[in-house]
Order: structure tokens, then C-alpha cells, then sequence
């Protein structure tokens, strides 16, 4: 299972490519948005059609999912290969801390990565050039 920010599918080989691979979030304060986070899981060994479920919950199940995912996936046989990718938008994490995101397979849970939320402090950015404070060129 990895976390993205954007999965990428070439329309003419349908291959994938994996933008902005992460594990953790940055944040000015909380609680914050984040708007977009994918995840990509490759699966087999699967028997016929199975119910899926993603969720993000955080690590102690102190509150409700920040978001749940719901699919369905069919194994034509063992040996078949899903490779699946799933984006969730305008997320909204209360606190900072650890969080996990799940994926279930028939009610089961079958793989999970975790997702630290931090919060940093804002970067200062330097005046523009030829700004008071600035300094010189090539000092």
C-alpha cells in the first residue's frame, strides 16, 4: 500500500505512475484540509469477488473515520493481479498525531500504513530583492 498524492494512468498503456509519494502530512495548524491523498495497493491471491473497504481512522479509534472508500473487486483466478488506486478529496484531520490508513477485504483487515499528521511551523520567506532587509546581490 502506498500513499500519493496523485495517481497518474496513461490512457494509451494504462500503466500508472505514483505522484508524490508520502507518509507524512505538514500542516500550519489544525485542524487543516488536505485536499487530495491517493492510495495505490496491489492484491492477489483473491478468490472470485471480494468487497473492499479503505478507511483513514486515527491510530486509537478515538473518533469516527476521517474518510471511508467502498469497491469491489473480481479475482478470475488466484494468480490475477488488482492493482487498485483511490483518491479522497477536501480531507479534514482534527489533530495532529498518528493515523492509519486500512484496507479491508471482506470485513477483514488485510494491509494498513501509517499517515503522521505534524504540525510545523510556517517558513519565512526572504524579501524580494532590492527589499529593505534583503541582501545584496552576490553578497
Amino acid at each position: 500500500m502506498i500513499l500519493c498524492d496523485q495517481i497518474i494512468t496513461d490512457r494509451f498503456t494504462g500503466k500508472q505512475s505514483l505522484i508524490g509519494i508520502f507518509s507524512r502530512l505538514h500542516a500550519p495548524g489544525f485542524p487543516v484540509s488536505h485536499p487530495q491523498l491517493s492510495v495505490y495497493v496491489t492484491l492477489t491471491d483473491g478468490y472470485g469477488e471480494v468487497d473492499l473497504l479503505v478507511r483513514i481512522v486515527d491510530t486509537n479509534d478515538a473518533r469516527p473515520a476521517i474518510v471511508e472508500g467502498k469497491g469491489k473487486v473480481n479475482f478470475q483466478n488466484p494468480r490475477a493481479i488488482a492493482n487498485l488506486g483511490l483518491s479522497f478529496h477536501g480531507l479534514r484531520f482534527p489533530e495532529q498525531g498518528e493515523y492509519r490508513v486500512q484496507l479491508y477485504c471482506d470485513g477483514e483487515l488485510l494491509r494498513e500504513a501509517r499517515l503522521d499528521v505534524v504540525q510545523v511551523k510556517p517558513r519565512k520567506r526572504p524579501p524580494p530583492e532590492g527589499m529593505e532587509g534583503a541582501p545584496p546581490r552576490g553578497a
